[in-house]
């Protein structure tokens, strides 16, 4: 059955008027015209069929209908209002879904974010890292990061924090046993490859200006964790992106032999630009940003 309602804004306006009293006043707080609220009241007044205000010399005052229908309409207003803001509360409720690449997590965003969580104690963050990236159209993630920005434009914002810096990297022995002191000695090694980054080794080599050399042996595994596994056991020397071999560095598992270089590539949080008026996806996009900002004035300090 349909609703016979009189026009929302007309009451939401008589609802203010009531409250206040007062024409003007309504019309302040609604961002108005003391003639738009009028024109409203005397169209609820048209669609009621009796008057709900007596207009006397600078001020107003309900008559017995007009206070009727106020309390009933307060009432009604009150209810909406606490629906509204139960409905708010639980958005801010429901977990920050962060979609991201599983080694990037691991190795560089995971021992982050207990900065975020002491500084946004009332944001739960849940990575989600699937095997394969989805389009975001086909997710209910709130960020994405990706290493690259296919999806921005439309309605899907994309922002770089944080440049790409590649370089090989092995088991420390290769390097303190005098096996690969130069890159030219790179031939006598045993290349090792992702099918995710298969242009990683010609991405290098095109970046550090080091002529390129054919390898002894080549092998590839499916993921970056595996490969940094490899390398770290001594199998070959890999290419590995600073972010996700900054650790194994520090703990002395794996070696840089000859330092990194920019990739020509970034990393990208990407969001829905419906989504920036969520302020969880702000706050979160907020750190990011500067985390992104302190781990690269980290890397110019060290001048990795």
């Amino acid at each position: 059955m349909r609703r016979r309602l009189p026009p929302l804004n007309a009451l939401r306006a008589f609802e203010a008027a009531a409250r206040h009293v007062s024409l003007s006043a309504a019309a302040d707080e609604l961002l108005v015209t003391h003639g738009a609220v009028s024109r409203q009241v005397k169209a609820l007044e048209a669609d009621l069929g009796v008057p709900v205000f007596r207009r006397l010399h600078r001020r107003i005052e309900l008559t017995p209908a007009g206070e009727a229908l106020y309390a009933r309409v307060r009432g009604a207003f009150d209810v909406l209002e606490m629906g509204a803001n139960e409905a708010r509360v639980a958005a801010t409720k429901r977990p920050l879904v962060v979609s991201c690449i599983a080694t990037f997590s691991m190795r560089w965003l995971m021992p982050r974010l207990h900065d975020f969580a002491a500084r946004h104690p009332d944001i739960e963050v849940r990575l989600s890292a699937p095997d394969t990236p989805l389009p975001f159209q086909r997710t209910d993630v709130d960020l994405m990061i990706r290493a690259d920005r296919d999806e921005a434009g439309g309605d899907i914002a994309a922002e770089p924090f944080m440049e790409e810096l590649i370089g090989p990297v092995c088991a420390p022995g290769l390097v303190t046993e005098g096996r690969l002191t130069d890159p030219a000695k790179l031939a006598s090694q045993t290349r090792l490859h992702t099918e995710s980054r298969p242009s990683a080794w010609a991405d290098w080599f095109a970046a550090s200006g080091v002529p390129v050399v054919r390898p002894m042996a080549e092998q590839r595994f499916e993921t970056f964790y595996f490969l940094l596994q490899a390398a770290a056991t001594g199998f070959g020397v890999a290419i590995g992106p600073h972010p996700l071999v900054a650790d194994d560095l520090a703990a002395g598992r794996l070696a840089a032999p000859f330092g990194f270089v920019p990739g020509g590539r970034s990393i990208y949080l990407l969001y829905r630009k419906a989504a920036a008026s969520d302020d969880r996806v702000t706050a979160f996009r907020d750190w990011l940003l500067a985390a992104g900002r302190a781990y690269a004035e980290a890397m110019t300090s060290r001048s990795i």
